[in-house]
């Protein structure tokens, strides 16, 4: 069983900012680089980052591969030149 003093003190609100934390709605501003997607609604903000993440990782990958001339192709064709096939 659980003494009154515990369920009471278990019914307080702890945190004394409604700002941050309720009970109504509450009034947190994000800020920095992603405060243009969290100030969206949730489905645009979240396809919004998706969009720009792939694209980010797309740029990414496009820019190792021109870069770096993409090793594993160059190390297959290294091989077979040195031992070409009989």
């Amino acid at each position: 069983m659980h003494s009154s003093r515990a369920l009471a003190t278990a019914g307080r609100i702890i945190n004394k900012n409604p700002y941050l934390f309720g009970p109504g709605p509450v009034k947190r501003k994000p800020s920095g680089t992603t405060a243009w997607f969290a100030n969206q609604d949730p489905v645009t903000g979240f396809s919004w980052a998706a969009s720009v993440g792939v694209g980010i990782a797309f740029a990414g990958s496009m820019a190792y591969k021109v870069l770096i001339l993409d090793p594993q192709i160059n190390a297959i064709e290294t091989y077979y030149k040195e031992n070409p096939p009989k």
